[in-house]
């Protein structure tokens, strides 16, 4: 670790100890001396003692929340005042605001004491910094590891007779061997209950499976993710010629009527023949065209992405057929969800829903917040064919566009080329309206069995529930049972960002205690002039710790910015539109002025933020098929040109701005209370 990079994690700890100071200034000689101990500390183990250290801290804190009990710990800078005491001598002029000497959490623990100093130990989690390859080598084994724990999939997900989704009638019950429990009377009572519950779970889930209506392609867009796909990096190659089109997936999205806008121009459209399993394959033979499109099946490819230093997110970039129908069944769960009652518990689009939904819960709502780790990776083929099992023609769409193998080049002693038994890895379009769903049906039937509400009538229960990814949102009451199922299905409860006890709730990245919002600021990057990218990442960090009332970090933060580049940025309104540091003194900004003849305006120039676009010209018959797809009524026609614009990152540029759109005000955000049922 370098000696600036090392200041500048130091600095950013004594940036927000200056703005504790204004808050409780009788701290001020306690602070000096954390500086002290993290100076020191640091000076042994680098950076980690911020990046890893101090966010292992404030998970301890966000369970001591919870439980009302401060636990001792074996965790680095977490020895106590003294040896009777479990409050730690760190910051122990904020802990002990929060804290009884004796562990115990303070009737009266000060909502600003728990903001500052989750604001401490949590800021810099998210530090954007390539992780060790030690520490990528083990998530990718853990990749694997968890995969291998599900059950493996029916014959079924690989392509057989489509009849047996039909005849097959599998259950959430069926893997228990109850002849294994008859000579244990305990065990056989225990499985009993968990048998009784789990009937209702599964009649719930064919329930609201059902309810999703018949699935049809035609009901629904197709479209392409902005993301890569596992044949061509970002900005390469071109989506709408589909190199691979499996014959899975022509049994149910028919490439000559889904996948080309005018089949004739290939020569008279596709001729289709049916395979051993009954499927319909193309018969490439008929297709007049230079590339013609393989059957084979292609694999998605794992990416690491940067999260924590705790560990990267995995990510598999779908084949581009994969990703254009994933997109279609997606679009239609989303319009039947909104169309039905659905809508009271999932939304895909907002999170504001499960945000108060926790911040009642910490007020006393009754209401529990869970969090599933690898939630996405845990959810099997072997739970959704019974999850969904209420809705045949959903699970041949799921079946379909499902990619069974994953290919990866991270590390060298984890297999290159994998079978997967969970259903759909992150960078599927499905993996988050389907996870969203499943684990609703799982929640509400639980409810329907400790209510006694008949699984016919889960409708009742919804509005008590809410749902967004794996954020699961539900009355106190139900969360044993809820944890016993989810543990059976082969879900795993992330207990360390689950709370149910006290007056602490987390969910979608907003933190509450007692009603008070609680959730750290990140810094995340030192600005360089050579990555212009992280000189706006830098101003909207500034300006989240500006509207967070930490002035004085807000500040040091802008002063990180190169000088010739900081007289380049205005000063701006708070949530004003246009780019530049938030301020209370109104706008300022040292370029030039100008009068727009063309436009008729007053601008000024000065650097700015513009989303970038790259535009790689491609022509041919596929070129028809993006234009349907961006422009479905025709409007554009006159002024669309073909090719294929994928995002890139934001640039940062010297840029003429419109002056009067500088005290334009960013749309706040929507009415939380809107469409939330509270819980009886």
């Amino acid at each position: 670790m370098s000696k600036s990079l090392s200041r500048d994690h130091l600095g950013f700890v004594q940036a927000v100890l200056d703005d504790c100071r204004d808050y409780y200034p009788m701290l001020s000689s306690g602070f000096d001396r954390d500086i002290l101990r993290l100076k020191s500390h640091s000076e042994k183990v680098g950076d980690r003692v911020f990046l890893i250290d101090l966010p292992a801290i404030g998970k301890v804190l966000d369970k001591a929340l919870d439980r009302g009990v401060l636990p001792r710990t074996g965790l680095a800078l977490t020895g106590g005042i003294n040896a009777r005491t479990t409050v730690p001598r760190l910051f122990q002029g904020l802990w002990l605001l929060i804290f009884q000497l004796d562990g115990c959490l303070k009737c009266n623990a000060d909502p600003q004491a728990i903001f500052l100093l989750r604001q401490i130990l949590l800021g810099q989690k998210k530090f954007k910094k390539e992780c060790t390859k030690d520490v990528l080598y083990k998530t990718v084994s853990e990749y694997y590891s968890v995969d291998q724990e599900l059950p493996p999939p029916s014959s079924i997900w690989d392509g057989g007779d489509p009849l047996d989704w039909g005849s097959a009638r599998p259950s959430v019950y069926d893997r228990i061997d109850e002849s294994e429990l008859l000579a244990d009377v305990g065990a056989f009572q225990k499985f009993r209950h968990l048998r009784l519950m789990l009937d209702t779970v599964q009649k719930v889930c064919d329930c609201v499976s059902a309810s999703l209506g018949e699935f049809h392609p035609g009901a629904a867009n197709f479209r392409h993710g902005p993301g890569a796909t596992s044949e061509y990096q970002r900005g390469k190659g071109y989506k709408y010629l589909f190199p691979n089109w499996s014959a899975r997936l022509q049994c149910v999205f028919p490439r000559e009527e889904y996948a080309i806008a005018n089949s004739s121009i290939l020569g008279g459209g596709f001729a289709t023949v049916h395979d051993l399993f009954g499927n319909y394959r193309i018969d490439t033979d008929s297709v007049e065209v230079a590339n013609d499109i393989p059957e084979r099946e292609h694999h998605s490819r794992l990416i690491a992405v940067p999260k924590t230093q705790k560990a990267p997110r995995l990510i598999a970039a779908e084949p581009t057929c994969n990703q254009w129908t994933q997109q279609n069944v997606k679009n239609y769960l989303e319009r039947q969800i909104l169309a039905g009652s659905l809508q009271r518990a999932i939304s895909f689009e907002r999170q504001s829903h499960s945000r108060l939904a926790a911040k009642l819960g910490s007020c006393g709502s009754g209401t529990a917040t869970l969090d599933l780790s690898s939630a996405s990776d845990r959810v099997s083929c072997w739970l959704v064919e019974r999850a969904f099992r209420g809705n045949f023609s959903l699970l041949r769409a799921f079946a379909a566009t499902r990619t069974r193998y994953v290919s990866q080049k991270l590390d060298r002693r984890s297999p290159s080329l994998h079978k997967l038994r969970k259903f759909s890895s992150q960078g599927s379009a499905l993996t988050f309206p389907v996870q969203s769903i499943l684990f609703l049906q799982l929640i509400l039937g639980v409810g329907c069995h400790l209510t006694g509400t008949r699984p016919r009538d889960w409708e009742k229960l919804v509005g008590k529930c809410r749902v967004y990814g794996d954020d699961l949102i539900f009355p106190i009451e139900w969360v044993p049972m809820v944890v016993e199922v989810f543990t059976y299905l082969h879900l795993k409860v992330n207990e360390d960002k689950s709370f149910w006890n006290g007056k602490f709730r987390e969910s979608c990245g907003f933190d509450a205690f007692d009603g008070h919002d609680v959730s750290p600021a990140y810094f995340l990057v030192i600005p360089n002039e050579t990555a212009l990218e992280s000189i706006a990442t830098t101003v909207a960090s500034a300006n989240n710790f500006y509207l967070k009332g930490l002035w004085r970090t807000a500040k040091w933060i802008e002063r990180l910015v190169p000088f010739g580049m900081r007289k380049l940025i205005p000063d701006v309104p708070v949530d004003s539109v246009a780019f530049g540091f938030y301020t209370a003194s109104g706008f300022s900004h040292g370029g030039k002025t100008r009068w727009n003849r063309d436009l008729h305006r007053q601008e000024y120039l000065s650097l700015g933020a513009k989303p970038g676009k790259n535009t790689k010209r491609h022509e041919g018959f596929a070129n028809l098929l993006q234009y349907f797809t961006e422009d479905p009524s025709g409007s554009g026609i006159a002024t669309w040109s073909s090719g294929e614009y994928g995002r890139s990152a934001s640039t940062i540029r010297m840029v003429w701005h419109e002056l009067a759109r500088v005290h334009d005000r960013k749309p706040r955000e929507e009415n939380w209370s809107a469409g939330y049922m509270l819980p009886a």
